[in-house]
């Protein structure tokens, strides 16, 4: 470490202490932002974690054996091994001590913050496996348990304050991380589960704070910003980040040499996974189309450049491109010359004329018949300068746009102009600018599910009324607004009934099994609770199976994330309402929010269902063969004559009679057609086939597996046939009885199932019961809060 030489122009924050050793590097006001990669990051390391806590209480023995290996093959350094993991807490002690010297009050804060979070989750994780809450022990070098707590901090204070460090230092805590965790092992102070479940919950913790205060990764310092523009030879002065920054890039702000206002957008070494997770991430969040933006960071403010001078010649109001390159140390850069002023969204309705207004839609206009989609066409995207609006950020634009990108730039136009403006102004602007056809073609738009998450909360925020809007745009331009299926709030009275229906089903499947409530207590308490956390989350991810199923079910295109976070929102549907007409009611309300016609909606949960039945048909034929079991099928009678003929008459009666009737078939044949033709648009098209099917398969196989982590908990091992069929035959089963919710049925065909491969009655029913736990009456919890997302998002 080195003495750190103070400029007289350094940045806030290094200036005016005797502490000169040079840990942090210098900080500019505004250097924050938040990364995607940050998200993969948490959710990595609380996978880990949850896996390492699994292991640790599971398979000790393995756990010591590995560390005995490893104390054989490097023991003989043991005073090497000592230091390492000593001065790995010395190094996390001396950065928290320097953010606190130099002011660095931010950082401390995110310090404390993570310690807190590592702390709290390390307690719990140490009594769930260790039944030791509080795993501390007086000795440095000591073994303090699941997870190595001290490892754990020192490597969330790197994660914390690693963005900051100056580059040397971070390497060198970045690359002491795992030595030191080999090092605890190696010396007795913790086994292998102990330090990497320490690394997953030190970098969880870490991760969590930077996704919610932000922070200097993915921000170059400005000292680099300027020299790498002076070596392309942009020379500028006042460079400084903007107050506000957006994921993926780092933005600036600058004078160049003739006093002219410029814009600098950054996109760093990390800028390219960052951007395209931030893109797959909006693809699964927002109903957008395929956008052309590339992945490659050079590529991207090439592309943005070249959509800027596109739209230029299209006779659209842009900025002046400057320059769009690769800087000498690896960063790209766009730079381009436009007001540093505040968007138009910001200004009040009285400061912006009618004439302002009717000039933007005109430059859209020219945008959208050059074949042109800008992205984000809110009025954040707009500036206001002597000569008129300017349209900026290019960075999400289409070149050769589909329709519907051309119509979602005009819903996002005309939900920020009514933001600012008002509905009456706002429309009454767009018909004098000759855009009355098609603000009513983009009529399904209008809602807050079809937004970009700027608009929409701002939206939400000014409290406009989009119901009235799309009524007022459909009365104006004579198309109809799709009726919606009204959803009814849930009575107290519907848990209670379904409480009920629990209390009954359990207490008659106990007598008839002759397992009293005392076995099933005596067994329950024997479960081995990682085991059983590993099922309920396996359990949860089913949703994204489930989502993408039902996505494949719809021909219009529908983002994953609502169709997810749907399946959660069933769950509590499903408990409260406990029969399918609540969850027919929510599927064909959100479809129809989210823009699909109706006989869409309807006939999407018809497609669904079928297919399901489908892949656990073929599921319970593949895996027969690979499981031992015995079906008694004397018992089992073939249907009568009489009642197939019955049931054909029928049919043909109500075929005759929709033909006969004009009435009726006015009314039941055109929704026939549309579903047909719903069914048809899924089918040929193989994606949504793959999507159809292929989630339903995910979808089963994972609650196999999450059976197979309740069967583990107490003790029970199946092969992953065994799990399959019990879990798709069970399903199968409990679905032919009428039993609202399956509540009975489902715990009786599992426990059925499971008796049949060989596990003893009060075993099996326990594991049915704590799977339905994991799979039916826990999830309505988080469901709640799921609902509460979808109603507030506009979903529902």
């Amino acid at each position: 470490m080195t003495a750190e030489r103070v400029s007289p122009d350094e940045p806030t924050g290094t200036r005016g202490h005797s502490w000169n050793v040079a840990l942090l590097s210098p900080t500019e006001p505004g250097r924050r932002n938040r990364r995607p990669a940050d998200a993969v990051f948490l959710v990595a390391g609380a996978i880990v974690a949850g896996l390492t806590a699994v292991v640790a209480s599971s398979a000790p023995g393995t756990d010591a054996n590995i560390a005995q290996a490893l104390m054989a093959v490097l023991g003989w350094a043991g005073g090497l091994w000592r230091t390492v993991f000593v001065g790995l807490l010395v190094l996390s002690l001396i950065i928290v001590l320097d953010t606190v010297v130099r002011r660095r009050w931010d950082l401390t804060r995110d310090v404390l913050v993570a310690l807190l979070v590592l702390v709290g989750t390390g307690v719990v994780l140490s009594g769930i496996v260790a039944s030791d809450w509080l795993p501390v022990e007086g000795h440095v070098l000591s073994r303090w348990g699941f997870p190595e707590l001290r490892l754990a901090t020192a490597t969330a204070i790197i994660v914390v304050v690693g963005p900051e460090l100056v580059r040397t230092v971070r390497l060198v805590a970045t690359l002491w991380i795992p030595v030191a965790a080999v090092s605890a092992v190696v010396v007795g102070a913790a086994l292998p589960s102990e330090v990497l479940g320490a690394m997953a919950l030190g970098v969880f913790a870490g991760a969590l704070v930077r996704l919610v205060f932000g922070s200097a990764a993915g921000v170059p310092p400005v000292a680099i910003v300027r020299s790498e523009l002076a070596a392309l030879g942009v020379e500028v002065n006042d460079l400084v980040p903007t107050p506000e920054q957006s994921v993926g890039s780092a933005a600036y702000v600058a004078r160049d040499a003739e006093s002219h206002s410029l814009k600098v957008r950054v996109l760093g070494r990390d800028a390219q996974d960052t951007q395209r997770m931030a893109r797959q991430w909006r693809s699964l969040s927002y109903r957008d189309p395929p956008r052309s933006a590339p992945v490659g960071r050079v590529e991207q403010v090439e592309h943005e450049a070249l959509a800027t001078l596109m739209a230029a010649r299209a006779g659209v109001r842009v900025p002046e491109v400057v320059i769009a390159a690769l800087g000498p140390e690896g960063n790209a850069l766009i730079v381009t010359r436009q007001p540093n002023v505040e968007p138009l969204e910001r200004s009040s309705p009285d400061q912006v004329s009618d004439d302002t207004l009717l000039e933007l839609w005109r430059q859209v206009d020219r945008l959208h018949t050059a074949g042109i989609s800008h992205g984000r066409l809110n009025l954040g995207n707009v500036l206001l300068t002597e000569d008129g609006p300017i349209i900026v950020d290019w960075a999400a634009a289409t070149l050769g746009a589909p329709q519907s990108a051309l119509d979602i730039d005009v819903a996002e136009l005309t939900v920020a102009s009514t933001v600012l403006v008002g509905p009456d102004r706002a429309w009454r602007l767009a018909v004098d600018a000759g855009w009355a056809d098609a603000v009513g073609r983009v009529l399904p738009y209008l809602q807050r599910a079809a937004l970009t998450p700027h608009l929409r909360d701002l939206a939400r925020k000014s409290e406009i009324g989009l119901k009235d809007l799309r009524q007022q745009v459909a009365e104006t331009t004579g198309r109809d607004v799709p009726e919606v299926v009204p959803l009814h709030r849930f009575r107290l009275k519907d848990v209670a009934l379904t409480a009920a229906l629990v209390f009954a089903a359990y207490l008659i499947i106990s007598q008839l099994a002759d397992i009293g409530f005392r076995t099933i207590a005596h067994e329950l308490r024997q479960m081995d609770v990682a085991w059983f956390l590993l099922a309920l989350i396996l359990a949860q991810a089913t949703f994204i199976a489930s989502g993408i199923s039902f996505r494949g079910a719809v021909p219009s295109p529908l983002a994953l994330l609502p169709c997810v976070v749907l399946q959660s929102a069933i769950k509590f549907i499903n408990l409260t309402v406990p029969s399918s007409a609540g969850r027919i009611g929510i599927n064909i309300r959100f479809l129809q929010q989210m823009g699909a016609p109706t006989p869409q909606a309807v006939a999407a949960g018809a497609v669904d269902d079928i297919s399901e039945t489908l892949v656990q048909i073929a599921l319970v034929l593949i895996t027969l063969p690979f499981v031992h079991i015995t079906l008694q099928t004397g018992d089992l009678n073939a249907p009568s004559g009489r009642l197939v003929t019955t049931v054909l008459i029928l049919l043909a009666l109500v075929v005759v009679a929709v033909a006969a009737v004009p009435a009726l078939r006015a009314k039941m044949l055109p929704p026939i057609k549309n579903a047909a033709s719903s069914l048809w648009a899924v089918i040929s098209d193989r994606r949504k086939r793959l999507e159809l099917f292929g989630g339903n398969i995910a979808s089963e196989t994972i609650y196999a597996l999450a059976l197979g982590a309740t069967c583990l908990a107490y003790g029970v091992h199946l092969s992953l046939a065994e799990l399959i069929l019990a879990n798709t035959a069970a399903s199968v089963f409990s679905s032919l009885i009428p039993v609202p919710g399956g509540v009975g049925a489902a715990e009786a065909s599992m426990t059925a199932v499971l008796v049949a491969l060989g596990v003893d009655n009060s075993t099996a029913f326990t594991i049915a019961f704590t799977q339905r736990l994991c799979t039916y009456y826990l999830p309505p919890i988080w469901g709640y809060a799921s609902l509460r997302w979808l109603n507030r998002k506009g979903y529902l």
